[in-house]
């Protein structure tokens, strides 16, 4: 498996057996995960910033563990991308805004150093949307990130690069940040799987913009399994993080191979119902698959009363203060799409936040009212597939598909379900609050009959 090309789509678990049996190098599969980025990222500027020689070295140990009979694991010696808006020590950490392309954090981010104590061969920065607040990956002083799938679209946002990078073989798996979807609608718009954990569970000190009562750190991979993996050496204990879940995390790999027969299901039918007529047709397909598993399926609609518009303004408020504060209120360097989110949040009064406030507890107690006789959600991951290159979406504004699940806090997976117009789109899978271990293994049991996720672009 020395041989570049028997790697380029290789994922995390089965580098991980090869790896451990000696079938393969860390060394020659960062290798060849380093040519693919010299040979594809010109195009599609995935990464705004590669750690070949850093990475080269992290190999080597990851080898030297190997032969030593120390391996720390399944993500030792595995290549994984980091958003540029996680910190990484020493190494330029942009956060997508020109005002800090020379900026060097002090100290890695808590979920970087997990994932150093766990093995993993950082590779590099991937592009983002600036100051992760948009959906289209278009920064205008990095570049857009280019769609594998059609190179006249973007890629989602706002983990943008981190989604094109995996989609293309660039990176084993890779670190995405969630605020309103900028895992799941890159995950959704490039046919990968990406994982928004519950509020808390993977500590966030470290990757900015923070927005407390909406962020989200999360694994995007190419399969459910994988993003399980990832997830082992992400979550825990945070100190500095102050939603931080204090109890270690069991493992979610080994959760995988239990039966989802006997589980009950609720189909989001708001959402089901906004999608475009292609979306909604590999939608009900994709629940066929999951009645299929032995998976008692209803529907459920959300409450009339829920306000998803005021909770928004919290998110837009505390986005607002986040990017004062690190832009000393100087936003002139800031794209003017990215000055009308944070006029929302400027323009907010303190009754407009605190009933934000009491609509986001509001949509979170819904969330698991709904969940109290249902095991897990389903509903397209977002009702349109990637759309050609542009800043902006405003309907993103209006689009609850994903953000409500950052108001909710509960876990949400992302899972390819087909192509529309020859365009990946995603199923979502909704959990219980602290039950990411359901999730993936739903998500894990729907691989492995659609198979969806082992399809290719063309790169």
């Amino acid at each position: 498996m020395s041989d570049g090309q028997d790697v380029d789509y290789i994922g995390i678990g089965e580098a991980a057996v090869a790896l451990e049996n000696g079938e393969l190098s860390s060394l020659d599969l960062t290798e060849a995960v380093l040519d693919r980025i010299e040979r594809l990222n010109p195009t599609l500027n995935a990464y705004t910033l590669v750690m070949a020689d850093s990475a080269r070295a992290d190999a080597r140990a990851a080898d030297s563990r190997t032969a030593a009979g120390q391996r720390l694991g399944p993500l030792d010696g595995i290549p994984i991308a980091i958003k540029d808006v996680i910190d990484t020590a020493g190494v330029v950490t942009t956060y997508g805004s020109i005002k800090y392309r020379d900026h060097r954090p002090d100290a890695d981010a808590h979920v970087v150093q997990q994932l150093r104590i766990a093995g993993a061969v950082i590779l590099g920065k991937t592009n983002t949307h600036e100051l992760a607040r948009g959906i289209t990956t278009d920064n205008p002083h990095f570049g857009p990130t280019r769609n594998p799938w059609d190179l006249t679209r973007h890629p989602g946002g706002s983990s943008g690069g981190s989604a094109a990078a995996v989609a293309t073989g660039m990176a084993l798996g890779a670190l995405g940040t969630d605020t309103g979807g900028s895992v799941r609608i890159p995950s959704h718009m490039t046919g990968i799987s990406g994982l928004k954990p519950t509020h808390g569970l993977v500590g966030r000190t470290g990757a900015r913009p923070l927005v407390r009562n909406f962020d989200h750190i999360g694994p995007m991979t190419r399969s459910a399994a994988d993003c399980a993996l990832m997830l082992d050496a992400m979550a825990g204990p945070d100190p500095n993080d102050l939603d931080s879940v204090t109890q270690p995390a069991g493992s979610f790999a080994a959760a995988l191979e239990d039966p989802v027969g006997g589980y009950r299901a609720g189909i989001v039918q708001d959402f089901a119902d906004d999608a475009e007529p292609r979306i909604r047709e590999l939608f009900a397909e994709a629940v066929q698959v999951i009645r299929g598993l032995s998976v008692a399926i209803d529907t459920w609609s959300l409450p009339t009363d829920l306000d998803p518009k005021a909770a928004q303004v919290v998110s837009r408020s505390e986005g607002y203060v986040s990017i004062h504060a690190m832009f000393d209120g100087d936003f002139s360097s800031i794209d003017g799409s990215i000055h009308q989110r944070l006029n929302v949040g400027a323009d907010a009064s303190a009754f407009d936040y605190l009933r934000g406030l009491q609509a986001r507890a509001d949509i979170e107690a819904a969330v698991s009212d709904a969940l109290e006789s249902r095991d897990f959600l389903l509903s397209p991951a977002y009702p349109y597939p990637a759309e050609p290159i542009k800043r902006f979406d405003a309907r993103a504004n209006d689009t609850l598909h994903a953000s409500l699940f950052n108001s909710a806090h509960h876990p949400a997976l992302v899972v390819p379900m087909g192509f529309a117009d020859g365009l990946p789109v995603g199923l979502q899978i909704v959990g219980r609050m602290y039950d990411d271990a359901t999730v993936l293994q739903v998500g894990h049991a729907f691989q492995q009959v659609a198979g969806h996720h082992t399809t290719r672009p063309a790169r």
